[in-house]
């Protein structure tokens, strides 16, 4: 099905769309959905955000479409690195619609929109041409969650208080990294690291980091997959 061209674009003014997702198959057929348009060209894939910047220098994409499921940290630190190194390069985010806190982080990091992963090829289409025009894109999921997450009578996350490092951290933890690993990763000391595990645990008023990670399953910051 041929997807109709916004008219803020021309067909000999196409568009150049990187995209990241760490799947292959997911790569090909977000491609392929583009490739119906007449006014978007893929003209590369990265299958992380640090493949991603290094391709942004060489092929200059317009966006960035950035689809990495259940990399949080990931997403977080490349959507600010993309924002910090190519300033013009507009992102847009596909993610679950209940990764609120994620969203509402990247939100605050300067991507300029946030969609379901689940969403329609004619929303996603609408999105692309939305932050094309200079305006920030939301799901009407994610606008409204946001809003009511403003609401006066709602006490708000508990996470709202981390600074992006400490956020950098929980995330690690709570997948299960070590100090050691999550002190290569962050390019830290471990005694850093371990200064910052228990800042977190007295910051959010837990005794351990199991409760940490009951704490960040009950607020739907991460999800657990269930079996059968």
């Amino acid at each position: 099905m041929a997807v109709l061209r916004p008219f803020t674009r021309a067909e000999d003014n196409p568009v150049d769309v990187l995209l990241v997702d760490s799947r292959r198959l997911v790569r090909q057929s977000i491609q392929r959905l583009l490739s119906d348009s007449d006014f978007l060209a893929v003209t590369g894939e990265a299958s992380s955000c640090d493949e991603a910047i290094r391709l942004a220098r060489t092929c200059q994409p317009h966006i960035v479409i950035l689809n990495l499921q259940g990399a949080s940290v990931d997403v977080l630190d490349g959507a600010r690195k993309l924002g910090r190194q190519f300033p013009e390069i507009r992102v847009l985010v596909l993610a679950e619609e209940t990764d609120i806190i994620i969203q509402e982080r990247l939100l605050q990091a300067g991507v300029a929109g946030c969609i379901s992963s689940s969403c329609s090829l004619e929303e996603l289409i609408s999105a692309i041409d939305t932050i094309l025009a200079g305006e920030r894109y939301l799901s009407d999921a994610l606008a409204q969650k946001l809003a009511e997450r403003r609401l006066p009578d709602q006490s708000g996350s508990p996470f709202d208080s981390l600074t992006h490092r400490e956020m950098q951290i929980l995330l690690l933890v709570v997948e299960g990294k070590n100090t050691r690993s999550i002190a290569r990763a962050l390019c830290l000391t471990q005694k850093t690291v371990n200064g910052y595990r228990h800042r977190l645990l007295g910051k959010l008023g837990a005794d351990t980091e199991v409760a940490l990670t009951h704490l960040a399953i009950r607020e739907g910051l991460i999800r657990v997959t269930q079996i059968g």
